[in-house]
């Protein structure tokens, strides 16, 4: 197993996703996606996103065409079309848009509908059988509004596909002005961090070379499993605009790991904070006394792996199931692992039998 760091295209991959900080205020309130851990946040970055999110105002009805609100659907315009034409290999931004310039309307269809069947959990990876199936898909326009409209995804969102695989070159024409317009907006404001995503790259995979699969478990707090990736190479990408994020985009053409700059610090906090099992054993319960959460882990007990089959069978959005998930993953009840050749989740089964051994302890149970 070797590690490979992408400089370029790490900064390629923030320049894409970074305009989804308009909404980081709004994220704030609305969301708590590291709520077992809050105090990892460093104050500096909420100032930081912040500072973007007033930056970015400006464009705000030119973003919101392409960056849904409902950020952790992963619908968003250019997530669904790069996911299928890949950012490896692009050496800066101008030649990425020049790229999305050159896609006819079959090939943005196909990517945006080949992107979804992935989302939804159809397909396990890129492969001939997925292309082929997004082939049918696109080639019957009511058969393609019928996939959309039956997609478990907040109505909004729908419209916006609609409108998008309807028009497919206009979308395309207007998001690259859009992200054209940026640009210099971004270079702005990754500079400062340029010089520090490539020395902490080359700091990962030198680690991560000399230890492997161990390294990787190791330097995870135990998230991933050392054979979550089972590939000969293993790409990193670097980012700066959401340091604290850990994003393994296994469905795409290349499969790589977008690494946030400050995640492993995050996760070293983690650790330290889990040293009072006290404190590690409240977070557990928390987690379990949330009857969403509890419901989806009784799922995953099951076997059940589907995002979009979790949702269905609780009624609730993709969106709200992955928000459930990520807090159960950071509470260390379930963890990432590798089945059958999909990715997915498995119960810490060994971890809670020890919390529930010491809760009895804390009790004075019978016996203990």
């Amino acid at each position: 197993m070797k590690f490979k760091f992408y400089l370029e295209e790490s900064r390629l991959c923030d320049f894409l996703l970074f305009p989804k900080l308009l909404y980081y205020s709004e994220q704030l309130e609305t969301s708590k996606e590291l709520e077992n851990y809050e105090e990892i946040i460093i104050d500096d970055y909420s100032d930081f996103a912040k500072k973007i999110e007033n930056k970015l105002k400006p464009f705000s009805k030119e973003i919101e065409l392409f960056y849904m609100k409902e950020y952790l659907s992963g619908y968003n315009f250019i997530e669904l079309v790069s996911r299928y034409i890949g950012i490896i290999g692009y050496k800066n931004e101008e030649d990425y848009l020049n790229k999305l310039l050159t896609l006819g309307e079959r090939d943005i269809k196909k990517s945006i509908i080949h992107s979804i069947l992935v989302i939804n959990d159809e397909y396990s990876s890129y492969s001939d059988e997925i292309i082929n199936e997004s082939e049918k898909i696109i080639s019957d326009n009511d058969k393609m509004i019928s996939f959309i409209k039956e997609l478990p995804i907040e109505s909004g969102v729908k419209w916006n596909l609609f409108l998008i695989v309807q028009e497919p070159l206009k979308y395309m024409k207007t998001y690259v002005e859009l992200m054209t317009k940026l640009i210099p907006i971004f270079e702005e404001i990754y500079l400062p961090f340029q010089n520090n995503v490539e020395k902490y790259g080359e700091h990962l995979i030198d680690f991560l070379n000399n230890r492997g699969a161990e390294g990787l478990e190791e330097i995870t707090y135990s998230m991933l499993n050392g054979n979550i990736l089972d590939s000969d190479e293993i790409n990193i990408l670097v980012s700066a605009i959401y340091p604290y994020t850990i994003s393994i985009a296994s469905t795409t053409k290349i499969k790589h790991i977008v690494w946030g700059l400050r995640i492993e610090e995050a996760l070293k906090k983690i650790r330290e904070i889990n040293e009072n099992k006290t404190y590690e054993r409240v977070q557990i319960f928390k987690n379990l006394g949330d009857k969403t959460r509890y419901e989806v882990l009784k799922l995953i007990a099951t076997g059940e792996t589907s995002t979009k089959k979790i949702a269905k069978a609780l009624d609730v959005s993709s969106a709200t199931i992955s928000y459930h998930i990520n807090n159960i993953l950071t509470a260390k009840i379930i963890k990432m692992d590798k089945s059958n050749n999909k990715f997915g989740y498995v119960v810490d089964y060994e971890l809670l039998d020890k919390t529930i051994e010491d809760f009895k302890k804390d009790l004075n149970f019978p016996g203990y």
